[in-house]
C-alpha cells in the first residue's frame, strides 16, 4: 500500500514538473524595426534668365552705334523727319533699322521711332531724325563719316542744338529738328523782344551747348532777358522758336515783318527766300514782332 501511494506521489509530481515547464513564459522576441529612409530630394535646377543684349549701344566717345560697336549717323538734310537720302546715297549711307529697340542706360527708349521710307522699307530714328551706318566704317568705333560734306554727323544723345539743311540753305535747329530764329531789331548780347513780342516768339535755353562738329561751342552764349529769363545766344544774338511752327523742320517764322530770319550757321540771320511750311492759321504780332 505504502508503495502504491508512493508511486501515485511521484506521479503527481511528474506531472506538476512537466506542467510548470510548459507554462513558462518564453522569451520576447525582438521585431528588427528598419529605419525608414528618405529619399533624398535633389534641388531643382533653377534656370538663368537670358539677360537681353541691348541692340543700341553708346560707345566711350558718347555717340550712338548699333550692338555690333559700329557707329550711327545723321543728316542735317533730314530735318523734316522723312529720309532724303535716296538712290546712290543709300550706297555710301545704308539705313539702320532694328524692330526692337532695347537700350542702355544714358538713352530714352521713347527717343526712338520707326519711319517707313518712300521706297517702302523702314528706318528707325533716334530723336526724329533717321539713323544710317557709313559704309566706309568697316571697324568698331570707326567714324569716318563724321563731318562729310558738313551733312553727316555722328549721332550723338545729347546734341543740344543741330543743323538742318533745307531748300539749299543751313540754319540752325534744336535736337529735335525745330527751327531757331534771330531778331534783326536785337544788339548783340541783347533782346529786344519784350512783352508781347514773347508770347510769339519764345526764347531758346540750352544750359550745356552740344554742337554738330563743324560749329564751335564757344560761338554760343548765355543772356538774361528783359522778363529774367535766360536766353542762349549764337555770336552773341539771342536764338528764339516761332510758336506758329508746330512740326520739326517748320520755318514759318521766315521773313516775319522783314524782321525774322532762320538763325544762320555763320550768324548771319538767313534773309534769302524760304517758302514758309502752309498753316492754316497765321498769328502776326504788332509793333514790328
Amino acid at each position: 500500500m505504502k508503495k502504491i501511494s508512493s508511486i501515485f506521489v511521484l506521479f503527481g509530481i511528474l506531472v506538476i514538473l512537466i506542467t510548470s515547464g510548459c507554462t513558462q513564459q518564453q522569451p520576447a522576441v525582438q521585431a528588427t524595426i528598419k529605419p525608414t529612409i528618405q529619399p533624398t530630394i535633389q534641388p531643382t535646377a533653377t534656370e538663368t534668365p537670358a539677360i537681353e543684349q541691348p541692340t543700341i549701344k553708346l560707345s566711350s566717345g558718347n555717340y550712338i552705334e548699333d550692338d555690333k560697336g559700329i557707329t550711327l549717323y545723321l543728316s542735317t538734310k533730314d530735318v523734316m523727319g522723312d529720309s532724303k537720302c535716296t538712290g546712290n546715297c543709300l550706297n555710301s549711307w545704308p539705313v539702320f533699322y532694328q524692330e526692337n529697340i532695347t537700350i542702355p542706360s544714358g538713352l530714352i527708349s521713347s527717343d526712338f521711332g520707326t519711319i517707313t521710307r518712300d521706297d517702302g522699307k523702314k528706318q528707325t530714328t533716334y530723336k526724329g531724325w533717321p539713323l544710317y551706318y557709313f559704309s566706309s566704317d568697316v571697324n568698331p568705333g570707326d567714324i569716318k563719316g563724321e563731318g562729310v560734306n558738313k551733312v553727316w554727323f555722328v549721332a550723338k544723345p545729347d546734341y543740344t542744338v543741330f543743323i538742318a539743311d533745307k531748300d539749299n540753305l543751313k540754319f540752325i535747329v534744336d535736337a529735335k529738328g525745330n527751327t531757331l530764329y534771330n531778331f534783326t531789331k536785337d544788339m548783340p548780347g541783347v533782346s529786344n523782344c519784350k512783352g508781347d513780342c514773347l508770347k510769339i516768339w519764345s526764347v531758346f535755353y540750352g544750359e550745356n551747348i552740344v554742337a554738330p562738329s563743324t560749329m564751335n561751342t564757344s560761338d554760343f552764349g548765355v543772356i538774361t532777358n528783359s522778363e529774367g529769363s535766360k536766353q542762349t545766344t549764337y555770336k552773341q544774338m539771342p536764338l528764339y522758336y516761332y510758336n506758329n511752327d508746330t512740326k520739326r523742320g517748320d520755318t514759318n517764322g521766315q521773313g516775319v515783318n522783314k524782321a525774322w530770319y532762320v538763325a544762320g550757321t555763320e550768324a548771319i540771320p538767313v534773309s534769302t527766300i524760304i517758302k514758309p511750311t502752309p498753316v492754316t492759321t497765321q498769328t502776326m504780332s504788332g509793333g514790328g514782332y
